[in-house]
């Protein structure tokens, strides 16, 4: 269907395969004593090649993981809402990488497709709540400038927020945008400028 083709881009243009510029890691290649690492991040068996092609260097590899939890777990933010954000840093910044993630993580945190979907346009939708939409409006000032404006600040801080969003939000975001970059470096996934689904 229309819906799910949009969801479901395909993150490199057809005809072109992808190619990563360095290896994917098994994970019998890791060191025994890191190979709880893999474990503990595999869903169903399986380990995202963003993580396969980090594992290259399996220190750093755990060391990022570990900030990515903090970042994600004591963020202030409920999974759906953070998920929302995560998809409208994904859109703004044309990761096809990204997207294709979070449209996964997201429905499993209760968002439905309609509501993803609806992040591309998100100031003429009405699916979102007003702290929804205070956040929102803060990932686009956070793709727009590194000094966004007091008045999106202190929108997001007076929509009962808690304050450990305020303040993890710009870290959370700065992360997300760190997986776009290598998973582009990496050749994993491509930017797509030319994509309509990706349109901010």
């Amino acid at each position: 269907t229309p819906l799910r083709e949009k969801l479901h881009s395909p993150i490199t243009s057809p005809g072109v395969p992808p190619m990563a510029r360095l290896p994917f890691v098994e994970r019998a290649n890791i060191p025994e004593e890191l190979q709880y690492v893999w474990d503990r991040n595999t869903t169903d068996g399986a380990l995202p090649n963003i993580f396969r092609t980090m594992a290259n260097n399996p220190i750093l590899w755990r060391a990022y993981l570990r900030l990515g939890n903090a970042l994600w777990t004591h963020s202030g933010l409920d999974v759906a809402t953070r998920e929302l954000a995560i998809l409208r840093t994904a859109i703004l910044h044309h990761s096809l990488y990204e997207w294709h993630q979070h449209v996964h993580i997201g429905r499993r945190a209760g968002l439905s497709d309609g509501r993803i979907l609806a992040l591309h346009h998100w100031r003429a939708s009405d699916a979102f709540t007003g702290p929804e939409r205070a956040l929102l409006e803060y990932v686009d000032a956070l793709a727009a400038s590194d000094h966004p404006s007091d008045e999106a600040h202190t929108a997001l801080a007076e929509e009962a927020l808690p304050v450990e969003a305020v303040g993890a939000t710009p870290a959370f975001v700065a992360d997300i945008e760190i997986v776009d970059l290598l998973s582009r470096v990496f050749g994993i996934g491509r930017r797509s400028e030319a994509n309509g689904v990706l349109a901010g």
